[in-house]
């Protein structure tokens, strides 16, 4: 209820009219009343204004909701959409090979050790092909790496028997060979894609196979060593799995220059092992030219191996549709 107030203009000025019977003067309540009708007023208005603007923001949220429920599908139905990507790469591979084996002298029960490098510089054979695959972020990717590689070298004496080194004056006649298969096979998913640049996360197995044989002859003195270390030849081998993880991807550059690399890290069978790439690649309307260096690394628990370090350049071709 409010307390009203009449003016009645005359004259010169207005001057409050005679109040009709049983109404008061309260200043102060006729004051708070209209102060409250004001705030009332107000909250009315803004009511009226959020009714308003509830049907479009209650569609907006409503929508929001049904894209973020329908993105994993939507992206389901464009990876189904999305014809297969397939690539396959051929390569020339120059490595070298470094690492330290144990061979076994049974008459001595002691092993023939030596820096590999010194005798495996001489390839006989060699093959390296790469498959990948890919729908949306998805994809596989493999490569098989053949090795058949050794060496005969004479007067060498970068190697013990039993721990024990023989003699500056005796000739030493050494040959060894190396056959090996390593194969990487790992499932690939798409984190970025801009442009013609990609970085894809990686994760699968990489299985190495070794067999190597060594023979040796010494003439002259054998120092301490007995004389049934004088001849003999060993064959060890090895097969391995590891697990690994990675990345693998290019740098788009300027025209039809890309940037490929590739790095994983895993253990398993091996302690540790590592590979690496890296390069420069050039597209064609059929798929690229590219020439790399690569590296493989593996750190064994073995009594024959200890560690195996495979590097060198490598040019390839990859054929695209």
């Amino acid at each position: 209820m409010y307390d009203l107030i009449f003016f009645i203009r005359g004259g010169t000025g207005a001057r409050p009219a005679r109040r009709p019977a049983g109404i008061r003067s309260y200043p102060r309540q006729c004051m708070t009343a209209l102060a409250r009708s004001d705030r009332y007023l107000r909250r009315l208005r803004v009511e009226k204004a959020w009714a308003r603007r509830q049907p479009p923001l209650l569609a907006f949220t409503l929508c929001l909701v049904a894209l973020a429920a329908a993105a994993p599908k939507a992206d389901a139905q464009t990876a189904q959409t999305e014809p297969w990507q397939f690539a396959v790469s051929v390569y020339g591979y120059l490595p070298a090979i470094s690492g330290t084996a144990y061979f076994p002298v049974a008459p001595i029960g002691g092993s023939f050790t030596l820096n590999q490098s010194d005798l495996i510089d001489h390839l006989k054979m060699t093959f390296m092909g790469a498959f990948d695959a890919h729908r949306g972020r998805w994809g596989i990717f493999t490569d098989v790496l053949y090795l058949d590689i050794g060496r005969r070298n004479t007067n060498i004496h970068d190697f013990t028997v039993g721990g024990i080194g023989i003699p500056a004056g005796t000739t030493s006649d050494v040959s060894i060979d190396m056959k090996s298969w390593i194969v990487n096979a790992v499932g690939e998913y798409r984190v970025l894609s801009q442009g013609e640049s990609a970085l894809d996360v990686v994760a699968g197995a990489r299985y190495l196979y070794l067999k190597e044989r060594l023979e040796w002859n010494f003439t002259g003195s054998l120092g301490s060593l007995p004389e049934a270390t004088r001849s003999g030849n060993v064959e060890i081998s090895n097969s391995i799995v590891d697990a690994i993880v990675g990345v693998k991807g290019q740098v788009q550059g300027d025209g039809g220059w890309r940037m490929p690399y590739y790095i994983d890290i895993g253990t398993g069978g091996a302690q540790f092992t590592w590979q690496g790439a890296i390069g420069l690649a050039y597209q064609f309307h059929w798929g690229e030219v590219s020439l790399l260096y690569r590296y493989i690394y593996f750190r064994f628990d073995s009594n024959t191996l200890k560690d195996l370090t495979i590097a060198g350049p490598l040019v390839g071709a990859t054929f695209r549709w």
